[in-house]
């Protein structure tokens, strides 16, 4: 049975379920050690230094030989930052699972079974025999839980807006989690997703609940992102806040609100300093805007014209240059040309 093309992305096994896709899509990005381990790694450098003296201290004395990767992971760096203590055991981190779904993401160019052994050479030619041991248990586990996962189904007729079937299968997943490992091993491989998880369930559920305003979901939205765990709150902060801001905005502009319920939904989400700087674009845009429409519409009055093509094109390119200034200006002009000419 295959893993799937990408071991993270098949975690979102029930494919019917498209908010699913959507909650489950940004965990790899987070698990992955460059940005939910930063904190891990400033407080456990002598880990990591002890990982790198067992291997130099092992490259004399056993096989060290590395496998073959298949051709779209070549030229990139391995992604196993996996820990051992000064005993050279494993420690338990997200860094083993993201050493996993590094070599399954390659899955279809080799089998299943050929990356099952590729990683556990590699553990084995870099980790002591303890670690590697139990990381290639581990590795055992996985592949088991992924294969539980793919087959699992979800119950009932699933909605996308049906937040509590959604809580549903999201623990559905946990217990096939507690099949296959104990809690600290689901706290560490599994322990960011979770977090996610729930965020993204309360998440649904400020958008979900009609009694709130737009502030008031901006507030609690703000409140949702500040409860995440240190691990996850700056890198999922960002592309949270953008997110939520555009759907805000939207539900603003579809109901015909106000500049002021504006400003203040985009204060509650994100401080009036951000709010100010938003201002300051919306301006510049409306200006840009303005200088754009008034460049189109003395275009249109040349292209309709009784002047040959070329005399029209020589008039426009003139036209172009004299309304817009920079290079960068020139081509977003350009752009919006496209775009006029195609609605028309």
């Amino acid at each position: 049975m295959m893993i799937g093309k990408r071991i993270n992305s098949k975690l979102l096994i029930f494919s019917l379920i498209s908010i699913l896709l959507i909650v489950l899509g940004l965990i790899y990005w987070f698990f992955k050690p460059e940005a939910g381990l930063a904190q891990s790694r400033n407080s456990d450098r002598q880990s990591h230094n002890v990982t790198e003296n067992y291997a130099l201290a092992m490259s004399d004395s056993k096989n060290t030989t590395l496998p073959t990767l298949a051709p779209s992971l070549k030229g990139t760096e391995i992604d196993c930052p996996i820990q051992v203590d000064a005993n050279g055991n494993l420690v338990l981190t997200v860094g083993i699972r993201s050493c996993f779904d590094y070599f399954f993401s390659s899955l279809g160019e080799k089998t299943e079974t050929e990356l099952i052994a590729d990683i556990r050479q590699y553990l084995s030619a870099t980790l002591p025999a303890s670690a590697a041991k139990y990381a290639a248990y581990l590795l055992e586990q996985y592949v088991g839980y992924m294969h539980t996962l793919q087959n699992a189904k979800p119950s009932g007729n699933f909605k996308t807006a049906d937040v509590e079937e959604l809580e549903k299968i999201i623990n559905q997943m946990h217990k096939i989690q507690q099949q296959f490992f104990n809690a600290k091993e689901i706290e560490a491989l599994f322990g960011n997703e979770r977090n996610l998880n729930k965020f993204n369930i309360e998440q649904l559920r400020i958008h979900a609940n009609k009694n709130l305003s737009t502030q008031q979901k901006a507030m609690e939205l703000a409140k949702l992102i500040d409860q995440l765990p240190p691990t996850l709150a700056d890198g999922v902060r960002v592309s949270m806040q953008f997110s939520e801001l555009q759907q805000l905005t939207q539900e603003i502009k579809d109901k015909g609100g106000s500049p002021q319920e504006l400003r203040s939904m985009r204060e509650s989400l994100l401080g009036p300093e951000a709010a100010d700087r938003l201002e300051k674009v919306d301006q510049e845009e409306a200006v840009w805007q303005s200088q754009v429409n008034n460049y189109l519409i003395k275009r249109d009055q040349i292209l309709k014209s009784e002047m040959t093509d070329l005399n029209k094109q020589q008039a426009i390119n003139q036209l172009r240059t004299s309304s817009f200034q920079s290079k960068e200006e020139l081509l977003r002009a350009q752009s919006y040309e496209i775009m006029h000419d195609q609605k028309r």
